[in-house]
Parts: structure tokens; C-alpha cells; sequence
């Protein structure tokens, strides 16, 4: 790029500033919102890329009794694994902790909730960066511990973290620091503390059991075929004798009973792994790809933009070119300066891009992205991309003015023997490729709010408001019951109960349960629960009636939902035998305990007095002061652990957060490309006006209207954006439609959706033209005919 091109695009910067001023903005803008959105694609696409070798590591999942699959495989899967598949170059397992835990450092205590435990070879399958110790000695003691940069600074400051010792879990066994390594960013496996994973004398040799995650890295001429076999052979030599079965080895694997295993390469999981027991939560392939494409979506509406408005000023700048072709300049050296300009221009829209784009991340931190794009302008190679998009951009919005404003020959184009504003064909179907993204993304903005809305109101079955939940009150070992009864005194409590599980809170529990009618018993979720859980949560009993502590034989009662009724074929559910010694007392009205994309599972509820969680519903508004209270009981019961709570309705809410992340980031970039649309339209209203100033001022003294003046500015515009309509509206029906798929319980698209948006497109096309229209049919015709 030479100085004369920054000199030339200046100088019609000052000479046209309200052309100059649409471009700029325009692609500012453009690119401001499309960088945003596909670096966060980018970043999302490629979690988990930074371990040597990673595209040769693989995890084995697994799945029995049909529950839907585990990220979690068996304990002793890596002890006879190695034997069956010599492809496999290094094995390693480590588990997550569940919970937070209490790491004691001096008199302070810091609860960590990202931890995992691991086997003495899992920095040579995932290498981090040691700041300090070696990989090769970590891990080889019971009582080390690994910590992060963060953490090591976090707990000693400046000092010397290795050789200095905290006290972990609520048993304060003591850890000496061997190593601190670099946290990674872009990974499932991301923590700041590593503990030794003590694997038990005695192995669990039950395959139904899932205890570790197993990962295992292949040799260079390793296949991940060559593993699927291996396994198969596992399960032929291992897991099939180790069951029992008296059936055949191909019977075995055809029934419910059967293990299975899934290989996952490592690139996979974090996008497109939905198992149980996930190490951390994954991240949203719909929302990922949707995004992005919308970033693309708006760099073409920028990018067209300045098409449109360079050709539409093509006789200003034929004179400059034709007098530059007569002075001998060739026409390669004229295409270099007006892609230059184009790039110059680019250039300066990505510098007021980048404040644009660092002013949304503040405003906007609340949104998962936010973080993520904040991280990104702070590392080198993003930058370098944002300035190689930006020259791209701009060479490509660039090429067609180039190469249309010289190829006339110089006499024709100083003789005015040239279209004015240059190809209006091209440019009217650059409008309709704008508006038609625009509207399609108007429609799905208002499909996704609805689906969104939808969720929110639907009925689950249960009453979720103002019900809390202790998530920990297995932690109080035999004192939950002495919480329970002060709890009980409080004004705000009108009812608790302990259960085992709560809807919404992501744990497993799954039973086999075979009537006597059944061939093959039936794995169900389960929840196990004592007698006052029905009420607390709100849950309508259909049939029969609840639990009692009072009646001995309740200890191997069922109740079951609707559709565990269904599933199990009972036509009258009151009284049947679900399994040897169990039997059905109740029916409960059917109930979503996870996200509405699912189905409502068949479940059973179990008598259990004592549960992991205590539900507790409230009534009243001091629930600042009654918080206080139960964890000032709370402290007074267990001093070390501290109190986890969570509000059920809040809980169900982040069950929906991807989809009100996208809603919210497709309403927001929908408002964006329709103001660029409208930008671009707005400078092509003006430049059209101005062509026909003559036109107007002859119109207006033979007596026309105002009304009739705009409507005939106006009319060719609406006509594009009509076309855009009839074009865009069945695309986004047909893409929403497929999208709300994903849903087991989704919206009918309703009939006025797209007629709303197309009047909203009319109408917002309509003022952007209409501003010019009248500014022109409002003139005075004299001063328009003095001017031609």
C-alpha cells in the first residue's frame, strides 16, 4: 500500500464526508459484529487442540442397561485394555471431584471447586507447561499436590510455592506442592489443583459400574477402527463372562444388559459429547455454528454496502478516471488505487471496529462470549487475524469497483457516454441479498424469543417457586434431621423434605424394574424420596396415595409418573408388582426434571427417610434475613463445610441459559445487520434523490403531491425489499422449523410471525428512504432546477 492511496481515500473522505461517513461506519460496524461473533466460533471450535498429539487421543464412554451413555468407563478397563489393543501408545484415568473442596493455606481456608484426580501419567497424555518441578517426578507420592499459576499465587503470593504444604478436604490431610503448571484455557480438563488418584486394593471387577475416565492415545499407525475392535474383543473376553449370562455372547450384546462402548476423539468432546457425568459442562454446537453464521452474515451486508455505494457514485469518480486513463495511466495501476482505497478504507473501519467491539465486551460481560472476547484481543494471533480479515474484506468489497470504473474508454467517459450510478441491476440485487439475511434473521429472532417464552411458561408439573434447596445436606451426616427440626421454626418455612435427587439438579440414579408380565426388565430413573416431598415441590397425585413413615411396608413402595406407568404397561397401576417386593402405591402427574429438549422420562419414586438434599419451601419476602439465619444454623451444625444452596427456579432457568444466550445474541446481531442494510439504503435514497433533483422540481411545478413524490422515491426501493421477502420468509420458516426440532417440547410457528416481519422490514425500508424522499420532494423546485 502506497501513501498515495491513503492520500486519495482522504481526500474523499473530506470531499464526500456523508459518503464517507456511511462506508465507514457501515463496514465498522460489520466488522466489529461479525469479528465478535466467528472469533467466538473460533474459539469454541477449537477446544482441546493444544496437547501434542491430541488428534490421536480418544476417550472410551460407555453404556449399560440402555441409560443413554457415561463419559465415565470402568475401573478396570485400562488393566486389560492395553493387553487386547497393542495400537495404544499410553493409557491414563483420573476422576473430577464432585463437589468443592476446602484447601487450608496457613489460617486461611479457600473452597475449589475445579480439581481433578489423577492417575501418575496424566501430564504425559496432556501436557501442560511446568513453571516449576518436573513432570516426570509429579505424582509418584500419595500426599503431592499440583497446583495452577493461579492458585500457587492465589495461596503464597510471591514465595517459593514448592515444598510448602496444604491441608485438603475436610480431613485436612496435608499435600506438599511438587509442580505448578500453566492453567489451560480451551479444554474440558480444565482445573487449578491435581490430586493423586488412589486407586482401592481391591478392584471393582463390576462392568454395570462406572467409576474413571479412561483416555488412551494411539500410536502414529494406530486407527481408531483398529480401537473399536479391540473393545469388541474386550467385551467377548471380559465383560460378557464377568456377567453371568446364561445367554449366548450375540444374545448378550443384542439385550439391555449388554455394556457398550463409545470411542470419542478428543477434538469431539467438548462440542459434541451430551454423556452423563461430563468432566465439565460442554459447550452448544447449535449456537456455535448459528452465531457464526450470522458473522458471516453481516461482514456480506457490510461488504455489499460498500459495493452498492461505490458503484452508485460511479459518474463523480469517471471524470478522475477517465482524465488519469487520456494522461496514459494504465488500467492496472487505476484497479490498484481503487482497491487500495478499499483497503485504506477497511483499515480505518477496523481500527474504530476494535473500540467497538472492546465497548461490547464491557457492556455486554454478562454473556458467555463476553469473556471469551475479552481474553482474545489480548493475544497476538487473533489481532493479526482481525487485520487480515479486515484487508480481505476490504480487497473483496473493493474488486468489483475497481474493475467496473475502468473498463470504459476514456473518450466515452468524458463525453458522458456512461450509466449513471453504475450497474442498477447489480445493485438492486445486492439490496435484496441484504435485506433477505435481514429479515431472515428478523424472523428468527422472534421464533427463538417465542421458544424461549414458551419454555419459561410452560408447565412442569411441580411448583419450582420459592422452593430452596440444601445440596449438601448429606453432609451433616446424623445431624440433617436436628437442622431440619430448627429450620422448621422459622416463619418463612412452610414444609421441607429430604430426597435424593431434585429435579434439575443433574444427578443419576437408575434402577431396573421388571413386572411379572415383562421378558426383559426396564431401566428407570429414580428418586429416591421420603413423605414430604410431594407437597413440597407441588406435585399432583392422580392415583392412590403418598408415602407415610407410619406405614412400615412404604419402605419398598414405588409411586410412579405417567409415563412410568406407560412404560411399564400397567392398565391399573395401584397395587402392581414393579419388581420382587415392591409395589406401586400412587400415581404422580407427569414432571420435567431436566431441560424441556428432552421428553419426560418415566420415573419412580422410592421411600428413602434420609436424602442428600433438603428441599424446603418458603413463603413470605424476608428471605434475606431467613438466608441468615439457616446458614447461622448451619455453621453451628458443620463448621468446616459451608452451606450450598441454590433456588429451584433459578436452577431450572440455567437449564434454558444456551437458549437465552442465543436469543439474546440473535436479536442483538439482527438489529445490527438491519442497521446496516439500512445504512447502505439510506446512502443509495440519497444518491437516487440527488439523480433525480431535475426530475422532481418539474414534477412538483406540473402540481404533484408530496405523498405522491415520496411514494415515487420510494416505490422502486420497496419493491427490492418485497423480493427480499418472498425470498427470505419460506428460507426462515423452513431453518426455524428444523431448529425447533431440538425440542421436545417446542412452539407452533405461529401464522403471524412472518406476516409481522415483513411489515416491520416494509417499514423500517420505508423511513430509511423515506428521510431522503421527503428531504428532496419538500424543496424548493426552483433551487432544484437552477441546480441541473
Amino acid at each position: 500500500m502506497t501513501p498515495q492511496f491513503i492520500k486519495t481515500a482522504l481526500r474523499n473522505f473530506r470531499k464526500y464526508p456523508g459518503y464517507a461517513f456511511l462506508n465507514l461506519t457501515g463496514l465498522a460496524v460489520g466488522l466489529a459484529a461479525s469479528f465478535v461473533l466467528i472469533l467466538y466460533a473460533y474459539r469454541e471450535l477449537t477446544y482441546d487442540r493444544q496437547f501434542a498429539g491430541g488428534d490421536r487421543v480418544y476417550r472410551i464412554a460407555t453404556d449399560f442397561y440402555r441409560m443413554g451413555g457415561f463419559a465415565k468407563s470402568q475401573e478396570q478397563l485400562l488393566d486389560f485394555l492395553p493387553q487386547e489393543c497393542p495400537d495404544i501408545e499410553i493409557a491414563t484415568r483420573f476422576d473430577r471431584g464432585f463437589r468443592e473442596t476446602p484447601v487450608e493455606v496457613g489460617n486461611t481456608v479457600y473452597q475449589e471447586p475445579h480439581y481433578l484426580l489423577i492417575d501418575t501419567n496424566f501430564f504425559e497424555l496432556f501436557p501442560h507447561r511446568f513453571l516449576a518441578g518436573s513432570p516426570a517426578g509429579v505424582m509418584r507420592s500419595p500426599d503431592e499436590v499440583v497446583l495452577s499459576r493461579r492458585l500457587a499465587r492465589k495461596y503464597f503470593g510471591e514465595e517459593r510455592p514448592l515444598g510448602k504444604t496444604v491441608k485438603i478436604g475436610k480431613e485436612k490431610k496435608p499435600y506438599t506442592v511438587s509442580a505448578v503448571v500453566e492453567e489451560m484455557d480451551k479444554t474440558h480438563l480444565r482445573a487449578g489443583l491435581w490430586l493423586p488418584l488412589e486407586l482401592p486394593e481391591e478392584g471393582n471387577q463390576h462392568w454395570t459400574n462406572v467409576t474413571y475416565y479412561n483416555y488412551v492415545r494411539l500410536k502414529e499407525a494406530g486407527s481408531r477402527e483398529n480401537l473399536k475392535r479391540s473393545l469388541d474383543a474386550l467385551l467377548r473376553n471380559h465383560a460378557w463372562p464377568a456377567s453371568q449370562s446364561e445367554t449366548t455372547f450375540e444374545q448378550w450384546v443384542a439385550s439391555n444388559q449388554a455394556v457398550q462402548f463409545f470411542v470419542q476423539p478428543l477434538k469431539d468432546i467438548y462440542l459434541h459429547s451430551g454423556y452423563k457425568f461430563e468432566v465439565s459442562p460442554g459447550g452448544n454446537p447449535t449456537q456455535v455454528y448459528a452465531l457464526g453464521l450470522i458473522g458471516l452474515f453481516i461482514i456480506l451486508i457490510a461488504g455489499v454496502n460498500y459495493i452498492n455505494l461505490t458503484t452508485a457514485r460511479t459518474s463523480i469518480r469517471a471524470k478522475e478516471v477517465g482524465v488519469k486513463k487520456t494522461l496514459g495511466a494504465p488500467r492496472r495501476a487505476l484497479v490498484r488505487q481503487f482497491m487500495g482505497e478499499s483497503v485504506v478504507n477497511s483499515l480505518l473501519a477496523l481500527v474504530l471496529a476494535f473500540f467497538l467491539a472492546r465497548f461490547a465486551a464491557s457492556v455486554f460481560g454478562g454473556a458467555s462470549w463476553a469473556p471469551l472476547l475479552k481474553d482474545a484481543f489480548s493475544e497476538g494471533y487473533y489481532l493479526g487475524a482481525l487485520v487480515f480479515f479486515a484487508v480481505l474484506a476490504g480487497l473483496l468489497s473493493g474488486i468489483y469497483p475497481a474493475f467496473y470504473l475502468t473498463r470504459f474508454r476514456p473518450v466515452n467517459i468524458l463525453k458522458g457516454e456512461m450509466a449513471p450510478g453504475g450497474n442498477k441491476a447489480l445493485r438492486g440485487g445486492l439490496v435484496v441479498g441484504q435485506f433477505t439475511i435481514a429479515i431472515g434473521l428478523i424472523t428468527a429472532s422472534m421464533i427463538v424469543f417465542q421458544q424461549l417464552k414458551y419454555m419459561q411458561e410452560k408447565d412442569k408439573g411441580f411448583e419450582m417457586e420459592g422452593v430452596l434447596v440444601v445440596e449438601n445436606a448429606d453432609k451433616l451426616g446424623n445431624q440433617a434431621e436436628a437442622f431440619r427440626q430448627e429450620l422448621a421454626q422459622q416463619s418463612q418455612v412452610e414444609s421441607m423434605a429430604f430426597s435424593g435427587r431434585i429435579p434439575t439438579d443433574g444427578s443419576v440414579w437408575m434402577y431396573t424394574y421388571q413386572t411379572p408380565e415383562m421378558a426383559e426388565a426396564l431401566t428407570i430413573q429414580t428418586f429416591p424420596v421420603d413423605a414430604d416431598v410431594i407437597p413440597t415441590l407441588g406435585m399432583r397425585l392422580l392415583e392412590g396415595r403418598n408415602f407415610s413413615k407410619d406405614i412400615a411396608s412404604d419402605s419398598t413402595a414405588a409411586i410412579l409418573n405417567e409415563a412410568a406407568v406407560r412404560a411399564l404397561g400397567l392398565e391399573n397401576p395401584i397395587g402392581a408388582e414393579i419388581n420382587e417386593g415392591q409395589r406401586v402405591i400412587g400415581v404422580v402427574h407427569d414432571f420435567n426434571f431436566q431441560s424441556l429438549k428432552h421428553q419426560i422420562e418415566p420415573v419412580v419414586m422410592a421411600y428413602t427417610p434420609a436424602g442428600s438434599r433438603l428441599a424446603l419451601r418458603l413463603q413470605g419476602r424476608d428471605m434475606s434475613g431467613f438466608l441468615a439465619v439457616m446458614e447461622d444454623t448451619w455453621r453451628r451444625f458443620s463448621a468446616d463445610e459451608p452451606i450450598r444452596y441454590f433456588f429451584l427456579d433459578d436452577n431450572f432457568a440455567e437449564l434454558a441459559a444456551n437458549e437465552r444466550t442465543l436469543s439474546r445474541a440473535v436479536a442483538a446481531f439482527t438489529l445490527i445487520a438491519l442497521l446496516i442494510a439500512c445504512l447502505g439504503l439510506f446512502g443509495l435514497a440519497a444518491f437516487t434523490a440527488e439523480q433525480r433533483t431535475k426530475e422532481i422540481g418539474i414534477r412538483k411545478i406540473l402540481g404533484a403531491s408530496v405523498a405522491s413524490l415520496v411514494g415515487l422515491l420510494s416505490r422502486d426501493f420497496l419493491k427490492l425489499v418485497a423480493l427480499a421477502l418472498a425470498i427470505a420468509l419460506p428460507l426462515a420458516w423452513y431453518a426455524m422449523h428444523r431448529w425447533l426440532q431440538n425440542f421436545a417440547y417446542r412452539i407452533d410457528i405461529a401464522w403471524w410471525v412472518l406476516p409481522l416481519a415483513a411489515l416491520l422490514a416494509l417499514l423500517v425500508a420505508f423511513l430509511t428512504v423515506s428521510v431522503q424522499s421527503l428531504r428532496v420532494a419538500t424543496g424548493n423546485p426552483a433551487e432544484a432546477l437552477r441546480s441541473e
